[in-house]
C-alpha cells in the first residue's frame, strides 16, 4: 500500500528546499518491493560494474601511494539514492570482496544514503540477510563481522552526507535525475522532455543545471583526495532515446502516463488543475549537460578538485519486454508484472498531484490505483508495444590529490 507524506518529509522539504511528496517509496514497508519490481535496474548496475571496478582500482592505488593500508585507514563506500539496497547489492558485494582482498586489515564502512522517508527497514533486512529470497549480502555467513560496518544517512544528496574528505568511493544508480523542485507547470505533459511549452522546458533545464552543480559540489567536498564517484544516471542520448522511449516501444511510457491521466481529467474523475499539478520533478541530462561544469576550470566543482574521467551512454533492455517477446504467455499476467516497474517510482507523483484539501487519502489512493489498472489493461491489449528500456549516462569522476 502507498504511504502518505509524513511530517518528516514535510520537514525535509522545508529545511532543504526539496519538493515534498513527489517521490515517496511505494509498497509495504520492509517488503523489498522496490527492487523486487524493478528488475531492469539490476541490469543497469551490472552495466556499470566494469567502470566501478576500474574506479576502485584507481582508489586503491591512491591509497597505497599515501600509505593508507598500513595505517588501517577506514575505506568508506557510499551508495547514494540506494532505495531498498537491492539493485546495488551484487555490485557492492563484489566491491567489498575486491577491497578486502587488496587490503585485508582495512576497516570498511558502507554508507547507504537516501531520503529520511526511505524504506530503511528493507535496507537493513537485505544487508543482514533477513529478506526472504534476496541476494545474499557482503555480511552473509558473518564474513563482515568486525571488518565491515554499515550505516545509513537519511540526509539528501543535495546536502553534504559525510564529513569533508572521508569518502573513498561513491556510487549512485538511477537517482540523481530527481530535482529539488518542479520549476514550472506543463499544460500538455507530465515530463519535461515531452512538453511543447518552451518556457517550461527551459525552466526544467535550468533547474537541472543548478541541481547537478549542487550535487557534484557536495560530492567533491566528501571525497578524499584520490577518491572516485561512479554515477549511472538517466539521460537523453544522441538518438533522442530516454527511459521508456526507444525503438523497442511503440508507446512511450511517459506518453501513456499523460494520455491516461488526461483522459481521467476529461471524464471528470480528476480536475484539470490536478492534471497540471501532476508533474515529475525530474530531468534527464544529456552527456554534455553532465560534463558542462567539469569543462569550466573556474567552476566551484573544478576548483574543489573533482574532475571528469570518462562518460558514455548506453541502453539496457526492459527485461519484462524481452521475456514477453521470447516466451509470450498470458497478456494480463505479463501486464501485472510489467506495470509495477513503472509504479515503484511514479506512484507518489500522481498521488501528490491530487487535491488533498478536497479528497481523502482513500480517494486519492483509489484514483491512482485506477490509473495503473488502466495502464495494465492497455499493456495487456498489446504487450509487444510497451517496454521500459533504460537509457543511462555512465560517469566516472575523480578527486585530485
Amino acid at each position: 500500500m502507498a504511504r502518505l507524506v509524513s511530517r518528516r518529509a514535510l520537514w525535509r522539504a522545508l529545511s532543504t528546499g526539496e519538493a515534498s511528496g513527489k517521490h515517496e517509496p511505494f509498497g509495504a514497508v520492509g517488503s523489498g518491493y522496490y527492487s523486487d519490481n524493478t528488475r531492469g535496474c539490476y541490469d543497469v548496475v551490472r552495466r556499470a560494474r566494469p567502470l566501478a571496478l576500474r574506479a576502485l582500482a584507481d582508489v586503491l592505488s591512491a591509497r597505497a601511494a599515501r600509505g593508507a593500508p598500513g595505517r588501517r585507514e577506514t575505506f568508506t563506500l557510499v551508495d547514494y539514492g540506494t532505495a531498498d539496497a537491492g539493485t546495488s547489492m551484487p555490485l557492492l558485494k563484489e566491491l567489498v570482496v575486491t577491497l578486502r582482498s587488496a587490503e585485508p586489515d582495512t576497516p570498511i564502512a558502507v554508507v547507504y544514503e537516501d531520503q529520511s522517508t526511505n524504506d530503511w527497514n528493507s535496507v537493513f533486512a537485505r544487508v543482514h540477510n533477513r529478506l526472504l529470497g534476496a541476494e545474499p549480502s557482503y555480511l552473509a555467513d558473518g564474513a563482515g563481522a568486525g571488518k565491515v560496518f554499515v550505516f545509513a544517512s537519511g540526509e539528501s544528496f543535495y546536502a553534504q552526507c559525510s564529513p569533508d574528505a572521508t569518502v573513498d568511493l561513491g556510487f549512485s544508480a538511477t537517482a540523481m535525475h530527481w530535482l529539488t523542485a518542479a520549476p514550472a507547470r506543463m499544460p500538455d505533459a507530465l515530463f519535461a522532455a515531452l512538453t511543447a511549452d518552451a518556457a517550461a522546458a527551459e525552466a526544467y533545464r535550468a533547474q537541472a543545471r543548478a541541481d547537478w552543480r549542487t550535487i557534484m559540489l557536495q560530492r567533491a567536498r566528501e571525497l578524499k583526495p584520490g577518491g572516485a564517484l561512479v554515477v549511472a544516471n538517466f539521460t537523453v542520448d544522441d538518438g533522442g532515446r530516454f527511459l521508456g522511449n526507444s525503438q523497442h516501444a511503440a508507446r512511450s511510457m511517459f506518453d501513456m502516463f499523460t494520455e491516461l491521466w488526461a483522459s481521467m481529467a476529461t471524464e471528470g474523475l480528476i480536475t484539470r488543475a490536478e492534471f497540471e499539478a501532476t508533474n515529475f520533478p525530474i530531468f534527464y541530462r544529456s552527456l554534455a549537460e553532465c560534463r558542462e561544469p567539469f569543462d569550466d576550470p573556474e567552476s566551484p566543482i573544478s576548483t574543489a578538485g573533482l574532475r571528469w574521467v570518462s562518460g558514455s551512454t548506453d541502453l539496457v533492455r526492459c527485461p519484462y519486454h524481452v521475456r514477453w517477446l521470447a516466451e509470450g504467455g498470458d497478456p494480463l499476467a505479463h501486464a501485472r508484472r510489467f506495470v509495477p516497474t513503472t509504479r515503484t517510482w511514479s506512484n507518489s507523483t500522481f498521488a501528490s498531484g491530487l487535491d488533498a484539501r478536497t479528497r481523502s487519502a482513500a480517494e486519492r489512493a483509489a484514483l491512482v490505483e485506477m490509473l495503473f489498472e488502466r495502464y495494465a489493461q492497455r499493456v495487456a491489449a498489446a504487450p509487444a508495444e510497451h517496454a521500459m528500456d533504460y537509457v543511462h549516462a555512465y560517469l566516472h569522476l575523480a578527486k585530485g590529490p
